[in-house]
């Protein structure tokens, strides 16, 4: 498994704590707040980006020794299972080609690989909308694109 510490991470600490602050709260809905803290103690240099805030998911910058990645936490399990889902739909050879690798998935939890966030060149912006549409993608837009080295993959999408 790659990215092991966060799989660790995740299962050993996040999972319980999320379950803990549901029950002693007596609430239903995703402690986000508390879980960034979280985070942001084993992870210090996450508190200096920006949190992904979507209606759906939230997003955490997290490093490992040489990459940017980010850690997807969604409210509820199908809303990450629609990501993962659509990335494994893709033929094996265009996966990673258009789309930003995602290492796992764990119930509330993914761990996917992060691009910067720079201004998409209309040309490759069609260009990736021509592809997410022969492979059923929707929601393909500038804000779900990213820049990795020197090429714009899709960070975020659903199947039609």
């Amino acid at each position: 498994m790659r990215h092991k510490k966060f799989h660790d991470l995740v299962t050993n600490v996040l999972e319980p704590a999320i379950s803990f602050i549901k029950k002693s709260r007596k609430r239903e809905s995703m402690p986000f707040k508390e879980i960034e803290k979280i985070i942001n103690i084993f992870f210090p240099k996450t508190k200096y980006y920006e949190t992904g805030k979507g209606f759906f998911k939230h997003v955490f910058v997290i490093h490992s020794s040489k990459r940017k990645l980010v850690l997807k936490i969604g409210r509820s399990k199908k809303h990450i299972r629609k990501d993962f889902i659509t990335y494994n739909h893709l033929p094996s050879n265009i996966r990673n080609r258009y789309f930003a690798k995602i290492y796992w998935r764990k119930n509330l939890f993914m761990l996917q690989k992060y691009g910067k966030k720079v201004k998409v060149p209309r040309k490759e912006l069609e260009k990736l909308k021509i592809i997410g549409k022969k492979y059923g993608l929707k929601d393909i837009r500038e804000a779900n694109i990213m820049k990795f080295d020197n090429k714009f993959k899709i960070v975020d999408a659903e199947r039609r």
